[in-house]
């Protein structure tokens, strides 16, 4: 009889073991993605919160909320044909929880950052237009005045960055919420040149 019990004790806890070393949790801020086993996947969106077996089959996590990236050490040509010496800005975006399964099966898989077990939705996609939209909104001002026009050209690369999307039909499902001008440097040269002109002018 003590045997009997003892094996349903270890039977107990090696089925809970199982159940927890076979399931994926879908934190807040992501929604995941049912893949079968004949390695088909299920568009309906697992939401935060949700445990999910993976014994059979698997679950791929998706976050979906505040999404980041920096452009760094960008050299973009300004409106007089000079080139920065430096050029960093951040952003951010969000996808659409409920559009996740769409873009994830329709989209080229090159759009997307792979990292581990989590996939960032057009990571790619978005820093390669969001460096277009840089060296766009850039080239409209002249090397002396790009510091002075950080909020013009935030709003200008957020416009450029939109209608790209709009463009692929994903402006609806890749929110941008922020864009925002970390560093932009004039060439040496062009300081120097301002610098004696004005000492010029002074003299």
């Amino acid at each position: 009889m003590k045997t009997s019990k003892f094996a349903k004790v270890i039977a107990i806890m090696a089925f809970a073991f199982v159940a927890l070393t076979g399931c994926t949790r879908v934190e807040t801020g992501e929604v995941g993605l049912r893949t079968g086993l004949d390695k088909q996947v299920n568009l309906t969106e697992l939401q935060p919160g949700s445990f999910n077996q993976t014994i059979i089959g698997s679950v791929d996590l998706f976050p979906v909320r505040d999404i980041s990236f920096m452009i760094k050490d960008q050299t973009p040509q300004t409106k007089d044909n000079s080139r920065l010496k430096d050029f960093d800005a951040m952003v951010v975006y969000n996808i659409v929880p409920s559009a996740v399964g769409e873009i994830y099966t329709t989209k080229s898989r090159g759009f997307h950052l792979y990292d581990g077990h989590e996939i960032f939705l057009m990571y790619n996609y978005v820093e390669g237009i969001a460096q277009t939209a840089a060296a766009k909104a850039v080239r409209l001002h002249d090397a002396m005045k790009v510091a002075d026009d950080r909020d013009a050209i935030e709003k200008e690369m957020t416009e450029l960055i939109k209608a790209a999307l709009k463009e692929e039909k994903l402006d609806t499902s890749v929110i941008i919420t922020q864009v925002k001008v970390r560093s932009v440097q004039p060439a040496d040269e062009i300081v120097k040149s301002a610098n004696n002109a004005l000492t010029a002018a002074n003299d």
